[in-house]
């Protein structure tokens, strides 16, 4: 009996020892020396983490990275391929998300406000059910009726505020908020929106401050996860006190929206959208499914409320940063519009497959300045083995779509504002990487369901605008041409950070008669 002992303990311990020795062989990416205990944790630069990784890729020789922050493995993935082949083909493997952990259980609803939204939510049931909800109305049926929405706002909305705002920066970004974030509040809750200052939609400005928070690794808890446990009162928990503060802000706002449709559906003001829609289809078909209860609905759609315009609003102000450092670029895209769509009308979507240049424009806009520069973290499920490396279970992946943008064996001088690099021959070049379709909307399973319906926005919003309106340089009191650099903010969405400019209406073009039947809707 002691003789089987002994050999089995024997065994064992080979089979263990096979175990590890094959692990062993595979080591993990290329990374940086590590300190006990803290890994790389002050290594990684608190801002332009996209431009950091980039660079110390190309200095390691390696498009694939691995960090250890406090114990938590972290790979970043600074090349495309090696992104759709573990993100896309081996999605089973990476498409969960790492938990954040800026919560508090004492808390009566979710600390943060963001633990329902579904781009955050662990792979599962949970996810899929919401991530089902949107794209059942989302889908290629409604998207004609999205697009009415679109033309809408822009011609009510965006344009005639344009037409009319004193020429200033801060005043165009309020009315680029009022447009984007109108369209939104229109599309999710169906309710009235005025043409500017709508209370509703001057709210999403506030829920705003989630974006900062809501990348894991923004604060110290997201990487040590004891620190949750920390009385609000001790120093360094002060997450905490912001966790309380941002969720009973974003929950407010979320919840009085969505009470806002049902009373307008009830009283015959709410014209159709997300949560209209969904609900009526659920009553028709009385299929039994429960995925609409339990205020599933009104999470789904805050997720699509609190997403929706900011990243928008971020890519429309690059587009304008660009046309005002990129006046050749205007003249161009003005000169084709003008060519295909006249002097009597304005821009459709019918006329999108015929302005080529304009496309490759909003191309380059989302090329040059990513708006997600870092994407939204993954997470692995199981340990993989890529290309003779290693990687974790447990690992959060960061897939840096700004160096796979910016990469310069497909985008040559990547910093450079060039459509021209998406175009051949005056048509679109399909041998050359779309933004719109790698890298801008994420990977595999979670990639953004409504990469369409901002794609097909953001088209409208550049083409009215560059049909009536031109892009100058705002000027000092001398009435010289106040220079403006490209520069953007560092948070997990990168905006232009405030610069200088006029937008004013193309002299060569008479803007009021064709606004004329758009000028008077204060209520969209």
């Amino acid at each position: 009996m002691a003789f089987l002992l002994l050999l089995q303990v024997l065994l064992l311990l080979l089979c263990l020892a096979v175990y590890f020795h094959h692990k062993s062989r595979f080591p993990l990416p290329p990374g940086l020396p590590r300190w006990p205990l803290l890994g790389n944790a002050f290594a990684i630069p608190t801002e332009a983490q996209h431009v950091f990784f980039k660079r110390l890729g190309a200095k390691l020789e390696s498009k694939i990275l691995h960090f250890q922050v406090f114990g938590q493995s972290m790979v970043v993935i600074n090349d495309l391929k090696i992104a759709q082949d573990l993100l896309d083909k081996r999605s089973a493997v990476y498409s969960s998300r790492p938990t954040i952990n800026v919560k508090d259980s004492d808390l009566p609803t979710t600390s943060m406000g963001i633990d329902y939204l579904f781009p955050f939510m662990p792979y599962g049931n949970e996810w899929r059910n919401r991530r089902r909800i949107f794209q059942r109305y989302f889908s290629p049926k409604n998207m004609s009726k999205e697009q009415d929405r679109q033309l809408e706002f822009i011609r009510k909305g965006l344009l005639p505020n344009l037409l009319e705002s004193p020429q200033n920066f801060s005043h165009e970004l309020t009315i680029f908020f009022s447009c984007l974030g109108g369209m939104i509040t229109s599309s999710v809750y169906g309710i009235p929106v005025k043409r500017s200052s709508d209370p509703n939609v001057e709210c999403q400005e506030h829920t705003f401050l989630v974006s900062e928070g809501s990348t894991t690794g923004r604060f110290l808890v997201d990487l040590i996860p004891a620190l949750k446990y920390v009385p609000e009162w001790m120093p360094g928990a002060g997450f905490k006190t912001i966790a309380r503060e941002w969720s009973f802000m974003v929950n407010k706002v979320i919840s009085d929206m969505y009470t806002a449709t049902l009373k307008g559906m009830d009283d015959g003001t709410t014209r159709e959208c997300f949560v209209s829609w969904s609900l009526n289809e659920q009553r028709e078909n009385d299929s039994g499914e429960t995925i609409l209860q339990s205020g599933i609905l009104q999470e789904t759609a805050g997720t699509i409320y609190k997403a929706g315009t900011d990243t928008r609003l971020s890519t429309a102000l690059t587009f304008i940063l660009a046309m005002l450092l990129h006046p050749d670029v205007q003249r161009k895209a003005q000169a084709e519009i003008d060519a295909v769509v006249g002097s009597s009308r304005l821009p459709d979507f019918d006329d999108m497959p015929h302005l080529p240049y304009l496309s490759a424009v909003l191309r380059e806009t989302l090329r040059w300045n990513p708006v997600l520069p870092l994407g939204i973290p993954h997470l692995t499920t199981e340990e993989d083995i890529y290309d003779g490396l290693r990687i974790p279970k447990g690992s959060m992946i960061i897939a840096n779509s700004y160096a796979m943008l910016h990469d310069e064996d497909n985008f040559p001088q990547p910093e450079l504002f060039k459509p021209e690099r998406f175009l051949k021959e005056g048509k679109l070049n399909p041998d050359v990487l779309n933004p719109e379709t790698t890298a801008t909307f994420g990977f595999g399973r979670r990639i953004c369901p409504g990469a369409q319906t901002a794609i097909s926005s953001l088209y409208l919003v550049m083409a009215s605008i560059l049909a009536l309106f031109v892009v100058s340089p705002e000027l000092d009191l001398e009435d010289k041409p106040i220079e403006v650099g490209p520069r953007f903010s560092e948070s997990i969405i990168s905006r232009p950070l405030p610069f200088s400019c006029r937008i004013t209406p193309r002299g060569d073009k008479k803007v009021e008669n064709l606004l004329k039947e758009y000028m008077n809707f204060e209520i969209i």
